[in-house]
């Protein structure tokens, strides 16, 4: 009886070892590329997004009402009083382009306290902090499309600039096979990339510059800034601070909103998998921030940044996308670039004084020497950014000779620029009023110390292919008075 007992033991061990030894051969689910979905997957989409929406008129403290489409719009931000993080309400808020259906928001109990208004932007818990939003509400959507195998899709834009079918066409065929409005669809988006005839313009939609980043505060700058905020002005209606996705507090109205942030989040784990150990996050204040989130039974788990900082500890991966650097790379490891701190404290040479951006193209000579150091980088920072009313339109910026050739090294968005940093974690914002560019390559290119006369120039565009800068200067509010203070140079050894 005693052998019999020992066998019935180990047999168990044996078992619940090998059951383990399964979890783990389990491959991930994975988050698909929008064009990856079947006809099935986008029928449980459109289901999930359509049953949230419908449950927005359900009473307020309810469950159902913690799982509608505009609670977790609230999640992240929203115009009220209540939600300073989203900037003052602005005057006249219906009558704003995009802005028709948006109402302003206060909170009326404990859970909605807790939840709503926490997205953070313009610090280093943006992306964590995204990471978790997306998982609950996708937690969420699964819930209610009936179908725990729906994961998020993401929008790989740097391959396909042209907005998905699905999130243009005016209606779909639904399982009962009836012509219903596809609750993919807004109006509220630039009308050319709603009807597909043009797409988003390379210079806003690549993120190849935030991936030759080494350290997370300069690849989680580069990223929040461009796609991240020139892909939010360039889809909506009619720039930023437009709605939807143009405006900070509106912009999860959309849905692109998410298949725009789960493409955020993949090119943040793309980052990572260079030297995981050495590029996440490792501040412990933030990594000790706890947020609370709506689950799929409408509770209210806590949860640590932490915890749910790694896709593995999270169950899901994403399937190969563009832009991912090598899986390798020498040197990627903290210390082997200049960080934001290292940029804003080493010497500079001044290259102009306060500027006015004018609505066209403005053109700023600068008679500073700039060349590179050998092996080291150059930055150009500018500082003291600001306006009167976020103008509508973005601005590329370059470097030119005196020939007349030039070189892109960035681009100013103005998504999130009147919002408020919040917390310990704030490090760098638009709204901060400096943006740092890497002008190593361009100065390489035009061998910038040689030339007679070298320029910034500053060309409005809205994002889009169809644009030009006649086209995009005539969207920027006369009232914008876009300006800054200085511009620096400055090299990195």
């Amino acid at each position: 009886m005693a052998h019999l007992r020992l066998w019935c033991a180990a047999t168990i061990v044996l078992v619940a070892a090998l059951a383990v030894q399964v979890a783990e051969a389990q491959p991930l689910a994975q988050r698909k590329a929008f064009q990856a979905l079947t006809a099935s997957e986008l029928l449980s989409l459109r289901r999930g997004v359509a049953q949230m929406m419908a449950r927005d008129t359900a009473p307020r403290d309810s469950a159902d009402f913690r799982r509608s489409w505009i609670y977790w719009v609230n999640t992240h931000q929203y115009f009220g009083n209540d939600c300073p993080e989203a900037g003052p309400i602005p005057p006249n808020l219906p009558n704003l382009p995009g802005m028709a259906r948006v109402r302003t928001w206060t909170q009326s109990n404990p859970i909605e306290m807790a939840t709503w208004c926490t997205a953070e932007h313009g610090n280093d818990a943006f992306l964590p902090w995204h990471r978790m939003y997306l998982w609950y509400f996708e937690r969420v959507l699964q819930e209610a499309a009936g179908n725990p195998a729906l994961r998020l899709p993401y929008w790989d834009y740097a391959t396909d600039p042209v907005l998905p079918v699905a999130y243009r066409a005016a209606t779909y065929v639904n399982e009962a096979r009836q012509t219903v409005p596809n609750p993919l669809r807004v109006e509220e988006r630039a009308p050319t990339l709603n009807d597909g005839s043009t797409g988003l313009l390379l210079t806003v939609r690549s993120a190849a510059r935030a991936m030759t980043a080494t350290s997370y505060g300069a690849f989680r700058i580069a990223l929040e800034d461009t796609p991240h905020g020139t892909v939010h002005c360039a889809v909506g209606v009619a720039g930023c601070d437009s709605g939807l996705m143009g405006s900070v507090p509106v912009s999860p109205l959309d849905p692109v909103f998410y298949a725009h942030h789960t493409n955020i989040d993949r090119l943040y784990d793309c980052w990572l998998r260079v030297n995981e150990a050495a590029r996440l996050p490792s501040d412990p204040v933030l990594l000790n921030t706890r947020y609370t989130f709506v689950d799929a039974d409408g509770s209210t788990p806590q949860r640590r940044v932490a915890d749910m900082l790694r896709l593995s500890q999270l169950d899901y991966a994403y399937t190969a996308g563009s832009e991912c650097p090598a899986a390798v790379a020498a040197g990627g490891g903290p210390g082997s670039e200049a960080t934001p701190t290292d940029v804003a404290s080493a010497p500079r040479v001044a290259l102009t004084g306060p500027t006015q951006l004018e609505a066209g193209v403005t053109t700023v000579p600068i008679t500073a020497p700039l060349a590179a150091p050998a092996g080291g980088r150059v930055y150009v920072v500018i500082e003291g950014l600001s306006v009167d009313v976020v103008p509508g339109a973005l601005y590329t910026v370059y470097l030119a000779d005196d020939s007349g050739r030039r070189v892109q090294i960035g681009v100013i968005s103005f998504f999130n620029f009147t919002t408020p940093q919040r917390g310990a974690h704030a490090g760098h914002a638009p709204s901060a009023g400096r943006y740092t560019f890497d002008a190593t390559e361009a100065v390489q290119q035009l061998s910038l110390a040689e030339a007679a006369q070298p320029a910034l120039v500053f060309e409005p565009t809205t994002g889009l292919m169809d644009s030009t800068p006649a086209a995009a200067a005539a969207r920027i509010s006369p009232q914008a008075n876009v300006r800054f203070d200085s511009a620096w140079f400055v090299r990195m050894p």
